[in-house]
């Protein structure tokens, strides 16, 4: 699945709906994970330097689950062109997360989330606590009705779009076990 880019005006609305969150009362209070964006998603990258959080990215090894380490580890450029820590990175304890900036090819409005097909981001949301807030990262046009899902699929908890960042419904903060 392809898409066109996202427009920048929306992709700022964005970020500035997720520093905005942040702001906030009743985020919850530890590391944060974000990801190195692809050409269509949304760059999440200036977030770290307008929030005052620690911020975690993760590394997507030749086999086996993805690792955590500081976003400001020393990075390479994966087989499949995007950037990742190196794998002497410094490893980030997952129990330590409260917030995951989640990208998705799309999302439904119960937290459903289009992936790109490998698992890796949900066999990584079944490492982190369940308190932790997993936030889909998107724009609004990209939440539609009717996404595919299977039953290993770990739902977003918010969505984050240029209208701001949203709690999910009761549905969404099910939690799946690894063995699933």
């Amino acid at each position: 699945m392809r898409r066109p880019g996202i427009p920048e005006d929306q992709a700022a609305a964005t970020v500035d709906g997720i520093v905005e969150w942040f702001a906030g009362a009743g985020v919850p209070a530890g590391s944060v994970v974000m990801y190195l964006p692809l050409p269509d998603e949304i760059d999440v990258t200036p977030v770290p330097d307008r929030v005052s959080r620690t911020f975690a990215v993760t590394r997507t090894p030749p086999s086996g689950p993805l690792t955590l380490h500081p976003v400001d580890a020393p990075r390479e450029r994966h087989r499949f062109g995007f950037e990742q820590p190196v794998a002497s990175a410094p490893v980030v304890d997952p129990s330590t997360v409260a917030v995951v900036l989640t990208p998705g090819l799309a999302f439904g409005p119960d937290g459903e989330r289009l992936g790109r097909g490998g698992g890796y981001y949900d066999r990584f949301l079944l490492t982190v606590p369940a308190s932790a807030a997993r936030v889909g990262v998107t724009v609004s046009a990209l939440v539609v009705d009717g996404l595919p899902t299977d039953s290993h699929d770990v739902p977003m908890t918010h969505l984050a779009t240029e209208n701001g960042v949203r709690p999910l419904g009761t549905r969404a903060l099910r939690r799946v076990s690894p063995t699933a």
